[in-house]
């Protein structure tokens, strides 16, 4: 960052995949972009803490920002690594049932499916059989749109793309201390009381979005979701990979349902199983080992406590209603002013067209003020 320049036409607090992916479609409009990012590389929190899947747009409610972003996403996010040479895998998803009852569950995941113009196909066990051998379960639905992908590269792309348009990224940088002052956004950065100032201010910090809306002085606490952390583990399997596909129990609560994906490199990776939690703590704990092996045995009986170990978690946030938030100045009266919260899975799925949507946002606030 320049000292001696206080003013910016555009800044992005979050360098995770959708904070760079926003940042990415400013700059395609031409116009200047600085992302701020408190940790030393980018992606270092959600965005390279996940599975890595590219997802359908399967369980969301119809016409939510979720189902909406994820059906798009799921062509453009494969469009997009074609063209760049991303590595990704589009091996497909079993969602499964092992009962009668969650045969029921899989006939209204297929119904709303549906109506997110998403055709799943039915499997019987014969069927499975031929496409897994070694799985176990009663039926299942096929989605032949899911993969996985390297976020990691997705993200180094998409800052090849911001620097490209003379966008920049700092990084070891922390924005405090924000406050309003006729049409301009001021903030510091790590405390340091000196105040730089930015058109628009666009809130991408994922897990501290919250936090950072709060310290936005004239934003109404009305205006800031509650938000709760979800802690997801995962385990990793030595040896060869069961499956060749990814394969998913009916949904929980708070998730997917302990699932087997896999990498790029062929390794089979279960999880993640949710746990709600009070503060950011990434260890991954031994005792979790039966749980998930209780879990897997429903699907793959083959399996032996002593072919998992722990590998590493990751923590989302959720909101009430469980779907993306994107406010703008119709939301909260502060112009200038762009808050993401809750923009857990499938974040990354959506990234692209989610950076799109807030993009154009910023757009018709730029050209207001």
């Amino acid at each position: 960052m320049k000292t001696n320049q206080t003013d910016f036409e555009c800044v992005v607090v979050g360098a995770g995949v959708v904070g760079l992916s926003v940042a990415r479609s400013i700059a395609k409009r031409n116009k200047q972009v600085l992302v701020i990012e408190k940790n030393k590389r980018f992606g270092e929190e959600t965005s390279s803490r996940n599975s890595g899947v590219i997802h359908a747009g399967i369980y969301y409610p119809k016409n939510s920002l979720k189902a909406t972003f994820c059906k798009k996403g799921n062509s453009e996010i494969y469009s997009y690594a074609k063209k760049r040479g991303i590595n990704f895998n589009k091996c497909g998803k079993l969602i499964i049932a092992n009962s009668s009852y969650e045969e029921k569950i899989l006939s209204q995941i297929k119904t709303n499916a549906q109506k997110n113009g998403i055709i799943l196909k039915y499997k019987n066990k014969t069927h499975l059989k031929k496409i897994e051998p070694n799985l176990n379960c009663f039926s299942a639905l096929y989605s032949e749109t899911s993969g996985i992908i390297d976020s990691h590269d997705l993200m180094a792309n998409f800052i090849f793309d911001i620097e490209d348009k003379k966008g920049e990224l700092v990084f070891q940088s922390k924005v405090s201390n924000v406050k309003i002052e006729k049409k301009k956004i001021k903030f510091c950065i790590n405390n340091d009381n000196n105040y730089y100032s930015t058109k628009v201010l666009i809130n991408c910090s994922g897990l501290e979005s919250h936090l950072l809306a709060q310290n936005i002085k004239q934003l109404k606490k009305s205006s800031i979701p509650k938000i709760i952390f979800v802690k997801g583990s995962y385990m990793k399997l030595s040896g060869k990979s069961p499956f060749k596909k990814l394969i998913y129990p009916v949904p929980t609560k708070n998730g997917l349902g302990i699932h087997s994906t896999l990498n790029l490199d062929g390794q089979t990776i279960f999880g993640p199983d949710d746990e709600v939690v009070k503060e950011i703590n990434y260890n991954v704990f031994d005792e979790k080992r039966l749980k998930f092996f209780n879990s897997i045995k429903k699907f793959w009986p083959e399996i032996s406590l002593d072919k998992i170990t722990c590998d590493y978690s990751g923590i989302r946030t959720k909101v009430k209603k469980n779907d993306f938030i994107i406010q703008d100045h119709s939301d909260h009266q502060i112009k200038g002013l762009i808050n993401l919260f809750g923009i857990d899975s499938p974040g990354l799925t959506s990234s692209i067209p989610v950076g799109e949507f807030v993009a154009d946002k910023y757009i018709d606030i730029f050209n207001d003020l």
